[in-house]
């Protein structure tokens, strides 16, 4: 294996590890400031108000988005996902999905219901029925990944598709009244964390594989101007193409949104209509952001294939 896929091997995972790490942070961050104090649950407020108030075409399409996230659709992404591992004969990835998708639906039921209690800090705020953090963004981002993460080649078109609906989607539980901006972040950090970790723990698993077939000289083809062994794993020019315009698109979002947000006139006064549309304005870009990145370092986090050795050894 050459140093680059020995390099590569053990940064990937690490990098994953950090990712999750701070997505683990950034809920607890985000759980009390928006959700604990008395300001956050205003910007929380202003955005909402902004959300029910729009009319144009990003709250329509993301009303359309939202109604999308039912079971019908999110089992047939499941299925779809399955079929896609059975018929690439990437059997090992089913666990690591199963542990992806279950655990962080049960992570954000967990705090929605257990860790997190939403209470009105100050006067005009409005409780929505459901809290922190959005089980309709964490449904419908984990059943996204899964396909992304089972599809092969498919996922450079899969992946900006399932990080556009996933925000859509989110963006449209404000629309409706069903959840607060936090909570729709909330979603996506739980699920980005839990998507991490998992490339984390098979990232090192993947490099255990390859540096066993590695220690066997007589495994793998021999190439013109290398020796017999396996080689070294990287991503599809395209993988990385996508993932790039991903990163710029997330970061673009993020810059935007936090920009409109600090920009709010202070104090934020809630019944202002150009101030609550520009706070929504401003969080969809964010929500936007979130899914675009998270999406991206999906691609570039993963293990990728290994294009040598047998299927057994190769990353999926």
């Amino acid at each position: 294996m050459s140093a680059e896929g020995a390099g590569g091997g053990r940064l990937r995972p690490l990098l994953a590890l950090l990712a999750a790490a701070v997505c683990a942070a950034a809920v607890v961050l985000l759980a009390r400031t928006a959700v604990g104090t008395a300001s956050g649950q205003r910007l929380d407020q202003l955005t909402l108000s902004g959300a029910q108030a729009h009319d144009g075409p990003l709250s329509q399409y993301a009303e359309l988005a939202v109604e999308t996230v039912s079971m019908p659709v999110i089992g047939a992404l499941l299925a779809a996902t399955v079929l896609l591992v059975l018929l690439r004969r990437r059997t090992a990835l089913l666990l690591p999905l199963s542990v992806l998708i279950l655990g962080a639906n049960l992570t954000t039921q967990l705090i929605k219901h257990v860790l997190v209690d939403r209470e009105a800090l100050g006067p005009g705020i409005e409780i929505t029925p459901n809290s922190f953090p959005s089980g309709h963004t964490t449904l419908a981002a984990t059943a996204m990944v899964a396909l992304v993460l089972a599809s092969g080649r498919a996922r450079v078109v899969l992946a900006p598709l399932g990080a556009l609906w996933t925000a859509a989607a989110g963006i449209g539980t404000l629309v409706v009244g069903w959840h607060r901006p936090s909570d729709v972040v909330g979603g996506l950090l739980v699920v980005a964390g839990w998507t991490f970790l998992v490339l984390a723990v098979q990232g090192v698993a993947a490099r255990r594989r390859l540096v066993r077939a590695a220690r066997r000289p007589d495994h793998g083809r021999r190439r013109r101007g290398g020796g017999p062994g396996v080689g070294a794993a990287s991503s599809p020019p395209a993988e990385i193409a996508t993932a790039a315009v991903l990163a710029l698109a997330g970061a673009a979002g993020l810059a935007i949104g936090a920009l409109g947000i600090a920009n709010l006139p202070r104090p934020l006064d809630l019944e202002d209509a150009a101030a609550q549309l520009d706070a929504f304005a401003a969080t969809a870009a964010v929500i936007a952001g979130c899914a675009a990145a998270w999406m991206s370092l999906v691609l570039l986090l993963r293990p990728p294939i290994s294009h040598r050795g047998r299927p057994g050894d190769r990353v999926p």
